[in-house]
This record gives C-alpha cells, sequence and structure tokens, in this order.
C-alpha cells in the first residue's frame, strides 16, 4: 500500500551505513517513521529534507509488519516557504521540532494539529524578524488542540497540574502554579507581546512543566538552552 502526504519532519537518525529513520508529522497518518536512503536526504537547491521542521510531500509504501515505512518519493513542499539562513530561527525549529517529537504521539490523521504546525513554521519562514515570544504562542496556542489547556477563575488560587483545574485550596501535591505562576501564565497566553526575557524564560520553564505533568516525558529538552541564548 502506497500513501501519499505531506509532512513535518520533527527528528532523524542514521540507520546503518546508507539510510535515515526520520520522525515526521503526517497530515494523513499522524506521527509516522520514514526510512529513507541517505541519498535522498543530501542537500539540494531547496535544502535537507529532514533537517527538523522540514516540510515536505512524499510518498512511502505502508508496511503491516513494522514500523518503519521506506520512502519511494519525497520532495520539499513548495506551498511552504523556505526557512531563512537565521541563527534565531533555526534556534526555534529545532527547540519546537524537539518539543513536538515528544508532545505528539498519535499515529492517525488529526487536520487541525497538522494545518496548526503548517501554518505556524509558514508564518515563522515568512517573517522578517522572528519575535521572541513566537514560541510562548505557538505553546500556549497549542494547548487547545491537545484538549488540555488549563481550566481557570478569576477566583482561582492554584492551578492543579495534574488535573489541568484551577482551584482556592492549596492542592495536597507539589505539582500546581501559584498565583503569580497563573498571573504569568495568563500574560504569556493573552498579551505575549509585553513579556520580558526573564518572564519569557520562566514562563517557558512553567509551560513545559505543565505539559510534562499532562503528557509525560518532556522535561528535559536540550535544546532549551540554545533558544534562550539568542533571545538574550
Amino acid at each position: 500500500m502506497l500513501l501519499t502526504s505531506r509532512g513535518i519532519v520533527l527528528q532523524s537518525f542514521k540507520y546503518g551505513e546508507n539510510s535515515l529513520i526520520s520522525k515526521v508529522v503526517s497530515r494523513d497518518r499522524g506521527v509516522i517513521t520514514l526510512l529513507s536512503n541517505k541519498t535522498k536526504a543530501k542537500k539540494n537547491k531547496q535544502g535537507n529534507f529532514f533537517e527538523p521542521l522540514s516540510a515536505i510531500q512524499f510518498v512511502c509504501y505502508i508496511s503491516n509488519k513494522s514500523d518503519f515505512h521506506r520512502v519511494k518519493e519525497i520532495t520539499y513542499n513548495n506551498s511552504i516557504p523556505l526557512a531563512p539562513d537565521s541563527v534565531t530561527v533555526h534556534a526555534v525549529r529545532f527547540f519546537l521540532a524537539e518539543f513536538l517529537s515528544k508532545v505528539i504521539r498519535e499515529q492517525e490523521q488529526n487536520f487541525t494539529l497538522f494545518d496548526f504546525i503548517e501554518s505556524r513554521l509558514s508564518e515563522m519562514n515568512t517573517s522578517p524578524e522572528i519575535p521572541s515570544f513566537f514560541h510562548i504562542k505557538f505553546i500556549t496556542e497549542l494547548m487547545d488542540i491537545l484538549g488540555i489547556q488549563p481550566y481557570l477563575n478569576e477566583t482561582d488560587v492554584y492551578l492543579d497540574l495534574q488535573e489541568g483545574e484551577g482551584c482556592f485550596s492549596r492542592p495536597t501535591h507539589s505539582h500546581f502554579f501559584n498565583k503569580q505562576e497563573i498571573e504569568l501564565y495568563l500574560l504569556g497566553k493573552n498579551n505575549p507581546t509585553i513579556l520580558k526575557k526573564n518572564e519569557r524564560s520562566l514562563l517557558l520553564n512553567l509551560l513545559l512543566t505543565y505539559y510534562d505533568n499532562q503528557l509525560g516525558g518532556i522535561a528535559n529538552i536540550k535544546s532549551k538552552a540554545v533558544l534562550e541564548i539568542v533571545f538574550e
């Protein structure tokens, strides 16, 4: 069976001497693992197909016996502008690709999720200068699509990270935001343009902690350190 789809690359790893394994978010099948020849991954005039957050169009053989699906044809998705050669853009792309690789696990069709990622990628690649709050806005908007947006009332003093709900009484466990942290979260969600550098750094850590409580396994994102350096 052949699958023809658009995709966004999250991670790629060398496999043997002549192959690459790539984790890709596809529009028609959710997260999929592609097996390709290294010759297909070499630089061409459109860039490297398998760099983090590359937008691709591909045809692959769907295997019922393996989680790896061999690539038959691949090209760059020309509807998405190529990323500018910018240290800042590359830092954001690597961070978001690593973040998404930990967050997205579903192996089923999700047009809303894919279209969101694709539209934000296009926005990032066409911006004259990527805003310092871009990744914050991306992460908070993604909560709605994943169905984990916290439920908060004006009277809430704490946010229970495990339940994803605000509360007046302090939770019996240690996984919660206090009132100041809730206010910073709401500021980043509703008006990220006015965030200061230290607020962005603190909020990013809070958001990753929230995601880790809701989805698990995303606490250690190596590219976060580089991202914070380029936005100093």
